[in-house]
């Protein structure tokens, strides 16, 4: 592994106002492209001068490339070249809802077609031939376990973080969900939030949140206060019925995974129900374990301590896979 020096908690926010930010101005490619239904999605490049791979990084529910900018910083520091994209709905892509903070999909299928025309179209044609590689966090990792399945042979290993396997509080048979959903759909509430979830909160704290980290919260919800694109934050519940028949399908189908999978897991998470790893892990028993038992749901935003393992074992999987490519 490269040696990088990971950010602190007293170096962090001034880091990320001056070195990173004159990183990010130089390096960040930004563009649009047309989705398989002509939304229009907001993607980034970043390229080192002599990149060993690519990394395709699949973002979670509410999140936006801010969120990112440390985590990417550091992949590419390590020589890779890294593909980011903004799932509809979220920061500058379209496919907002009436009320621009709640979050809509129809059906997971949706995101994994986004994900799938990006890759086609963006990913591939500037990978120069090199392995792609694949980090999905939270709904990312259902998004990406999905695309997985469906399109074996692209993606060379892939790093689940937190992945959406299993929502705590959403253990419910299918026929009920399917009733739930139709339930909003005659009451008109598909796009309106769904019980518990609530409007962006400027004032909201670290304290209740899925990060441990203060200062890393703070940075990130500084540029959520100043652009309302960024501002996405509950679920709609359309998005909650979707996600409950996507997590359970790509629980059920990990069977034809077939590439080096690693599942970061969080032993604080408020938000997975772990239920869902256990599924996961009996269907894929190939897959590898790694438990980080005092964070929260956003490992790369966890304590020092734990960060820094986990970003070191990010790095060290990402060498592997490599190594085992070539």
């Amino acid at each position: 592994m490269t040696d990088i020096r990971f950010l602190g908690e007293d170096d962090f926010l001034s880091a990320m106002e001056n070195e990173n930010k004159s990183w990010f101005e130089e390096n960040a490619k930004e563009g649009f492209l047309e989705s398989f239904d002509g939304t229009r999605l907001r993607y980034y490049i970043f390229s080192p001068e002599s990149p060993r791979a690519n990394i395709v990084i699949v973002h979670g529910m509410a999140e936006f490339i801010g969120k990112y900018r440390e985590y990417i910083w550091y992949l590419y520091l390590a020589g890779y070249r890294v593909f980011f994209m903004e799932q509809r709905g979220h920061g500058y892509s379209e496919g907002k809802c009436p009320e621009p903070d709640v979050i809509y999909i129809n059906s997971y299928e949706t995101y994994v077609k986004d994900l799938d025309h990006f890759i086609e179209t963006v990913v591939k044609p500037q990978s120069t031939d090199l392995p792609i590689m694949m980090i999905a966090h939270s709904m990312g990792g259902c998004i990406g376990t999905l695309y997985l399945e469906e399109h074996p042979g692209v993606i060379k290993g892939a790093v689940l973080s937190s992945p959406m396997m299993k929502m705590k509080g959403a253990d419910y048979p299918p026929v009920v969900v399917s009733l739930i959903g139709v339930y909003a759909f005659l009451t008109g509430k598909l796009k309106k939030l769904a019980p518990n979830q609530k409007h962006f909160d400027p004032g909201v704290t670290v304290t209740n949140s899925s990060a441990v980290s203060a200062p890393r919260f703070e940075y990130q919800l500084s540029q959520r206060k100043a652009d309302v694109h960024y501002q996405t934050c509950g679920a709609s519940f359309g998005w909650a019925v979707a996600s409950m028949k996507a997590s359970r399908k790509a629980v059920q189908n990990a069977g034809v995974l077939s590439i080096p999978i690693t599942v970061m897991t969080a032993g604080r998470d408020h938000l997975i129900d772990p239920a869902g790893y256990e599924a996961f892990k009996t269907n894929c028993p190939g897959a590898v374990f790694h438990d980080y038992e005092a964070s929260r749901h956003e490992i790369f935003n966890s304590d020092e301590t734990t960060r820094v393992q986990y970003f070191t074992d990010v790095l060290n999987t990402l060498d592997n896979y490599l190594n085992d490519a070539e």
